[in-house]
This record gives structure tokens, C-alpha cells and sequence, in this order.
């Protein structure tokens, strides 16, 4: 062992002068230029300790090298490699200068700042010297370099070894000579085994030896390459070749020692590869260019994470989402310029800042503790928030934060991704507003009302009181507005609403369920008296005259009322029986109101009357299925058509669908009656398909009734389309927007049914309810009919207009199509047109006609 600051090496009387001999010298050689060149640093030295000094006994030939062989330094001068030979261990210095104790050391001051070395000894366990590299910069030396160097060292040790026993053991020379073999065939081991690729090529490019991992990366074998003369120009790509020509002359001209360049390999199977290429010239002793020593590495999973990076960050800086990446405690450290037209907020103002300045105060500390919580488990959170921008408005974003950890699962960073989604939230507001109120009179519509009531209901439960729902019908309104126009009505109906209102408390409800229909919901009622003071107090005002376009209307109003709890104790029978109440008002001569008794069912006996007549009218054949075009708004075509149900009842003729399909539904006879309108309808659609030499929709009516039965229908209508050769996908399902709101009967999987057999999916009169805009993602509709009440009143700069053009932006965005019903008047298609809706109907075109009306149609049609 040697003692450091001894400044002599005591045991080398003979050891110090044993020559090594010329072969192992140049083996050497080449460990130490393989050694910069592979690691990428200007010097690798064998160093030789002497009794009072170090010997440079093997420098690579490498650029920037200040160490050269035969260079001699004394000891005890702090040295690195003097470290390594007293402590007899590896020593690893990433930079002097930051490195307590070395940053006055020799080797520092010849600019060497990075060190490596590992202790060289001979067999008896004295001391030979180092192997070692260094370099001018700071370096940490990855494992792949110290691996090698730790071969190259044992590849040296056991030269030693055998240099060793040649001398003191005679006799054993020839094994020593052999064991130099040995040694070779070891060096020959570290060459081809390395885990970078290696290559002696010659000064024409020719490949003289090449390792293993040099044919993994260009997939030609040892033999191959030897075999076929390849040199490095047939393998290198020809855009490449050019430049690195220019630097391959200026080694061999001396102006260089080595050259590192990124270059693209064209491997055996086509494909490119992207490698790090580091090449020395080794020159003879007269310096004239021997060959070349190239190391190469594969780089291109590195080129294609380059690129990846490139890529994002042209989608980083060109999306219009905002993105803002935050450290592990939500610290911004960069955003995107989408985020600073989204919030107002530049980089330099936000950077450094808690992301949590975005925060509005539409959310409690809860929410926000548990999208933490979210995030802190699943490392991802998405979903609605309110943001606030830098002047203080608020807005609505769609956030997703997602996050990406370091190796030891410690959170890295997060990307937050916001999408302004306040143009969505202005259409479903608009939508919901329609949806919940009545766009004329501005009460609560249907849907809201039955809320409403619901609320009621619950409340006078709770607080054991009593509430009152009184039905109101204009009577004579439909005269009025038949005779006076739309107009006339319109304004009738708006003066009803306010003189109604005017009637009753301000914590009491008023609704229009449609029409000329209204209701009133009074709370906390102690006695009849007052129910029936409030009727009539709505009764008195609603029968003075309305001055409507400078004429006199007068109407009246028959009231229906029921009491709850004493009537009914849920809110669909109140309605039910202040209903029957409303038309025995009506049928007792209309300007007055009754309340509900138990002598009231008159009204339940017709519609038992009706049920019955209704199991007979299938099998006497009372009914028709009539057939209404659908038109193509672009183009004026006909490509579709409804199919309508029609019964003539022999005694009071042609009865509304609106009066007997809910008596079909409530005593169970739409199902039988149901699956006839569609085999009638898609037999007739296979004619109409026939006529035409083409395809030919048919859309046919689904009660959610319908929904509650078995499957076994599904199934045999479509046994039944594919014996008729009528495609499914030619059959369009119209539904009602209650039946999304079905919870019972598994909708989903029947309606996915239908959507998997290929039939399509529409739904009927939307908008009349909110409750489709949360279903229209989950099930797979391919139409939305706009209902008829929005059409009616279509105007430019109209409301309806608005919401029309708003529900075919929401559902082009959706890929659904959509069909306007109610179609009249040639304004209403027009304006209808301007806003890209797909299809209509209406009698502007046709009313629904009988089967062979509409052949005719098709036929004059062409």
C-alpha cells in the first residue's frame, strides 16, 4: 500500500523494471482510445507508479488530451490518481472545483476538473498505477462507461498477471506466453462484448473489425459485413454521407483527432437508425493515418422522444384548450398562449403563482378537497368548473389535470387542460329555460309545474297542511284563435297569464301545461271557503273583455279542483282528478268551478268504455296507419316518411290519437296494438322501398310503455324485416324524451338493442323537457325532432329561432340529425334552412295521407 504525502514507494526495486512488453503496449493503446472514444472525453490514461514519482505510461490519442506517454510527475503533489493508488480504490470526482480538498490539485490546473480511476496492481498485490479518464468539464460518468473501464481494468490486471509470472518463473515461460494469448482473447472478449457498438474501419471506409452489438444496430451479421466488403458509406443515409465526407477529409488531413456526429444508419431490414457516432484516426509512429476507431450508440428511441417533444410542444403552444403545467404544489411554471387569451393572465404575471388565483367562489373548500383527494389517488381529475379570469369575471371550463410522477412515485409535475365551455353552458341555459317555462306567457311549463307540485306535496306532508291544485281551461279560446288568428290567441293568453297571477299570493304557483290549459297550485289552504273565493275571483277576471288588435274577446274559464290529502296523496292523481273536475265544470255549462267528488267517474267509465273499444277495433279493423312525408330541407326530396296510427270508431268517428293512445298505454293494449302499426308500417316501407328502386325510411311511434315489455318483440320485428328484405337500417325508433328519464325496464339495453340491429334512434318532440340533454351522450341517437311548439312561432331575431339554431349546433356537434315538425309556412322553412337543419315536416308539404295517397305522391314525384 502506499501512504499519501509519503513521497516514496517503497518495494520496487525489481518490479520497477519490468518492461511491458510491445504487444500488451499497443493492446493498451487501444483500451485507452476506445476508453475517449466511447465516454466522449479527451483523456484515458495508464498511469505507472515509480519510487518517488508517476509515470503517463499509455495516453489515448484523443483531441484535447494534455497528458502524453513517457510524461513523468512527482508524488506527493495531490495528484488524483496518487487517491487512488494510496487508498487502493475507485475514485470518482464530477467536478473538482465544486469538490472540497481537489480544487487546487496538478491536475486542475492543466484544466482537468472530472476524474475517474480504478487501481492497477501486479499479482504479488504491489502497487502498478491507474487506469483512468478525465476531462475538462463536469462529468458523472454513467454506468455503461464505468462498467467498461472495470473490463478494460481487469483485462490490464491479468497482463500484469502474466507479465508477472514471466519473469520470476522461468520455467514457466511458455505458459506465460500463452496466458498473453489468454489476455488478448480476454481484450478480444471486452471488445465484443460491449454494450456499445465498436468498428475498426479502414482509411476507405472498409469494415476491418466490428462487435456485436455494432451488427445488432444495423442487423447485418460479423460475416456478412466482412464478407461483402461493406463499408461504412453503403450503410450510412446519402443526406448524412455528404456532410460527414467534408469531416472525415479534415481528420484524415490532421486538422482534427476525432469527430463525434449524430447520424442515421439504413439497417438490413430498410428501416432507419439513428446512432451517436464518436470516431478517432489512430496514426503509426511517423504519424501517417493507420485506421479508424468508431463507437457507436443507438439513439433512436432518444430521436423519437426528441420528436414526440417537438410535436407536443407545437400542439402545447397552437391548442386552443389553455394548459398550464404546475409543480407538485400547483406552483405554475409555464402556460400556454390559449391560457392567456382564455384568463388574461400573461406567463410573467402567473408564473410563480399558486395555480388556485383561478378559483371562483362558485365552489366550496369541499369541492376542492375532494378533487385533491381525486388527484392525490388516482393521479387525474376532470369535470366542470367555475374559473375566474383576471379582471374578476367568472366563467365555466371543462378542467382535466392530470399528473406525472419522478422514478421514485413522488409527484413530478401537473398539466391542467381547460376548455371555456361557456358557449354550451349559454345554449343549455337557453334550452333548460324553454324546457322549464313557457315561452309565451313566461309561467312554469309543464315540467316545471309537476316539480313544483311535487315540492308542494312534500311540504304539506311534512307540516301536516293542506294544498289545493285548481285546472283552468279557457273556454271558447280555440274559437277566438281560429277565428282571429294566432296573434289574437297569443296575446289572449299572455293577458290570462297576468290576470291570473293577479289572483292569487305570491307564494302560490301559476303554469301553463299548454294550450289553453293552466294550473294554479295553492299552499297551506285552512279551508274550503278560501279555494273556492280564489276560483272564482280567477273565474270573474278572466271573464271581462280582452281588447286584443282593437277588438273585444271574451272567454270564460271552468276550474277544476282537487284538495290534497283528501282527493289524492301524489301529485299525477291531484292532476288527474282536478282534471275530471275541470271538464264536469265544463260540461255543467263552462264559466265556473266544482270540485272533485267521488261522483266523478263519468269521465273513468268513458275511458273504460274507450279501453274496450279499443281490444275490439284492432281485430274489426278500425284502424289505419297513414304515412306523412319527411323532406330533405336541402334538397326538397322525400327520403322518409312517420308513420301515423288512425281509428275511426264507428260510432264517434275518427278519435285524436292524443285521447286513445293514453288509455292504450294505461290498460295495455299499446303493445298489441303497437306491434301491428309496425308490421303495417314496414311492409308498407318495403313497397314504397320497391317503387322507388331505392332505400325509403319509415319512422314508426315506440310508447315507452312498449319499453317495459320483454325482448321477444324486438326480436320478431326483425325476423320480420330481414323475411321481407327490408333493411333495419331503413326504420327509424321515435321515442318520447320521458322515456331517456325511464330508470325501469333496462331502456339502455333495449335501446342499444334497436341501435345494434341497425335501426335508428330518434327522439321525439325534444326540447319539451330537460331531461334529455343529460342522455344524449349515453344513448346512441342518430335524430332529434324539434317539437312543433318551437316552429310555430318562428321568427328572425326570435327567441325560438335562437333555440332552434342553438339545439342543431348541439346536435351536428353530436353527429345527430335533425327534423323541424310543424312546418306551415314557407318563412318557417326558410329560416329553418338558413340554420343547416337537416330535415322537416308539416303541412307545408303533406298532411298524413292513407298508403296509397302517399304512393301516388312518390309517384308524381318521380
Amino acid at each position: 500500500m502506499i501512504n499519501q504525502g509519503s513521497g516514496a514507494l517503497p518495494h520496487y526495486a525489481v518490479l520497477d523494471e519490468i518492461e511491458v512488453p510491445e504487444k500488451v503496449l499497443r493492446s493498451w493503446q487501444i483500451t485507452t482510445d476506445l476508453l475517449a472514444c466511447i465516454a466522449h472525453i479527451p483523456a484515458a490514461l495508464i498511469m505507472r507508479a515509480h519510487a518517488h514519482e508517476i509515470e503517463v505510461f499509455v495516453a489515448s490519442h484523443s483531441e484535447g488530451n494534455v497528458y502524453h506517454s513517457g510524461e513523468h510527475a512527482s508524488l506527493n503533489t495531490g495528484l488524483y490518481c496518487e487517491n487512488v493508488i494510496s487508498n487502493q480504490q475507485p475514485l470518482l470526482i464530477p467536478n473538482a472545483l465544486t469538490s472540497p480538498g481537489w480544487e487546487h490539485n496538478p491536475d486542475v490546473a492543466l484544466g482537468m476538473i472530472s476524474y475517474y480511476g480504478l487501481p492497477l496492481n501486479w499479482p504479488n498485490g504491489e502497487v502498478f498505477g491507474t487506469i483512468c479518464i478525465l476531462d475538462h468539464k463536469e462529468h458523472h460518468y454513467d454506468h455503461l462507461i464505468k462498467d467498461l473501464i472495470g473490463q478494460f481494468r481487469d483485462s490490464i490486471q491479468l497482463s500484469l498477471y502474466h507479465i508477472y509470472h514471466s519473469i520470476v518463473a522461468t520455467e514457466q515461460r511458455d505458459q506465460a506466453r500463452e496466458a498473453l494469448r489468454d489476455s488478448e482473447a480476454l481484450f478480444r472478449a471486452v471488445f465484443e462484448n460491449a454494450a456499445v457498438g465498436i468498428a475498426q474501419v479502414d482509411l476507405s471506409g472498409h469494415f476491418l473489425q466490428i462487435n456485436r452489438e455494432f451488427c445488432n444496430i444495423i442487423g447485418y451479421s460479423q460475416e456478412e459485413i466482412l464478407a461483402q466488403h461493406m463499408t461504412y458509406q453503403q450503410i450510412t443515409l446519402p443526406e448524412d454521407l455528404m456532410l460527414e465526407t467534408e469531416t472525415v477529409t479534415r481528420l484524415l488531413q490532421g486538422d482534427i483527432d476525432q469527430y463525434s456526429v449524430e447520424k442515421r444508419y439504413l439497417h438490413k431490414l430498410g428501416q432507419v437508425v439513428w446512432v451517436n457516432l464518436s470516431v478517432h484516426l489512430l496514426r503509426d509512429d511517423a504519424q501517417q493515418p493507420l485506421y479508424f476507431i468508431s463507437a457507436v450508440q443507438d439513439i433512436s428511441e432518444r430521436k423519437q422522444a426528441e420528436e414526440e417533444l417537438k410535436l407536443a410542444g407545437l400542439v402545447y403552444n397552437n391548442s386552443s384548450e389553455a394548459m398550464a403545467i404546475t409543480d407538485a404544489e400547483g406552483v405554475v411554471l409555464a402556460i400556454n398562449p390559449a391560457f392567456t387569451k382564455m384568463t388574461g393572465y400573461a406567463l410573467e404575471e402567473i408564473k410563480g403563482q399558486s395555480i388556485t388565483l383561478l378559483r371562483s367562489e362558485q365552489h366550496d373548500a369541499r369541492f376542492y378537497d375532494t378533487q385533491q383527494q381525486t388527484m392525490h389517488l388516482c393521479g387525474q381529475w376532470q369535470g366542470e368548473v367555475w374559473s375566474k379570469r383576471k379582471n374578476g369575471e367568472m366563467f365555466p371550463t371543462w378542467l382535466t389535470i392530470n399528473t406525472s410522477y419522478q422514478t421514485d412515485g413522488r409527484v413530478n409535475r401537473r398539466v391542467s387542460l381547460f376548455s371555456d365551455i361557456s358557449a354550451i353552458k349559454a345554449a343549455e341555459a337557453l334550452i333548460l329555460k324553454q324546457a322549464n317555462f313557457d315561452q309565451l306567457t313566461k309561467l312554469p311549463n309543464r315540467q316545471l309545474f309537476q316539480d313544483r307540485l311535487q315540492q308542494t306535496l312534500k311540504l304539506s306532508q311534512r307540516e301536516q297542511q293542506k294544498c289545493a291544485l285548481l285546472f283552468i281551461d279557457l273556454d271558447r279560446f280555440k274559437e277566438i284563435n281560429d277565428t282571429h288568428g294566432h296573434n289574437v290567441g297569443d296575446t289572449l293568453l299572455i293577458e290570462a297569464a297576468s290576470r291570473i297571477m293577479a289572483c292569487v299570493r305570491k307564494s302560490d304557483t301559476v303554469a301553463r301545461l299548454g294550450g289553453d290549459e293552466f294550473t294554479v297550485i295553492l299552499n297551506d289552504i285552512h279551508d274550503n271557503m278560501m279555494i273556492a273565493h280564489i276560483a272564482q275571483h280567477i273565474i270573474d277576471h278572466l271573464s271581462e273583455p280582452f281588447i286584443t288588435a282593437k277588438k273585444e274577446a271574451f272567454i270564460s274559464a271552468s276550474v277544476g279542483i282537487a284538495i290534497y290529502p283528501e282527493d289524492a296523496t301524489d301529485a299525477q292523481q291531484l292532476l288527474k282528478v282536478a282534471d275530471q273536475a275541470m271538464y264536469v265544470a265544463k260540461n255543467a255549462g263552462r264559466g265556473c268551478y266544482r270540485f272533485f267528488t267521488k261522483l266523478m267517474q263519468q269521465e273513468s267509465d268513458f275511458r273504460i268504455r274507450l279501453s274496450t273499444d279499443l281490444r275490439q277495433a284492432l281485430l274489426r279493423k278500425q284502424f289505419s296507419v297513414h304515412y306523412q312525408p319527411i323532406i330533405e330541407l336541402s334538397s326538397g326530396h322525400i327520403h322518409k316518411a312517420e308513420a301515423l296510427l288512425r281509428w275511426k270508431h264507428p260510432e264517434l268517428g275518427f278519435i285524436s290519437p292524443e285521447v286513445f293512445i293514453p288509455i292504450c298505454e294505461h290498460y295495455g293494449t299499446i303493445h298489441e296494438i303497437g306491434n301491428w302499426v309496425f308490421i303495417e308500417a314496414v311492409k308498407q316501407g318495403a313497397r314504397f322501398k320497391e317503387l322507388l328502386g331505392r332505400d325509403f325510411e319509415i319512422a314508426v311511434n315506440k310508447s315507452p310503455v312498449q319499453f317495459k315489455a320483454n325482448e321477444e318483440m324486438m326480436h320478431n320485428w326483425i325476423s320480420l324485416l330481414d323475411h321481407i328484405h327490408f333493411p333495419t337500417s331503413c326504420v327509424v325508433i321515435e321515442i318520447t324524451e320521458g322515456v331517456l328519464m325511464d330508470v325501469v325496464g333496462n331502456i339502455e339495453e333495449k335501446l342499444m338493442g334497436f341501435h345494434n340491429s341497425g335501426m335508428h334512434i330518434a327522439i321525439d318532440d325534444f326540447g319539451t323537457g330537460y331531461s334529455s340533454l343529460s342522455y344524449l351522450k349515453k344513448f346512441n341517437v342518430d335524430y332529434l325532432k324539434i317539437d312543433r311548439s318551437f316552429t310555430a312561432n318562428l321568427a328572425p331575431d326570435s327567441s325560438e329561432l335562437a333555440i332552434c339554431e342553438a339545439i342543431i349546433e348541439m346536435a351536428h356537434r353530436l353527429k345527430i340529425k335533425v327534423i323541424a315538425e310543424g312546418i306551415e309556412t314557407d318563412l318557417q322553412l326558410h329560416l329553418l334552412q338558413d340554420i343547416h337543419c337537416d330535415f322537416g315536416q308539416g303541412y307545408l308539404f303533406a298532411k298524413p295521407m292513407p298508403a296509397e295517397d302517399f304512393e301516388r305522391l312518390l309517384i308524381d314525384l318521380g
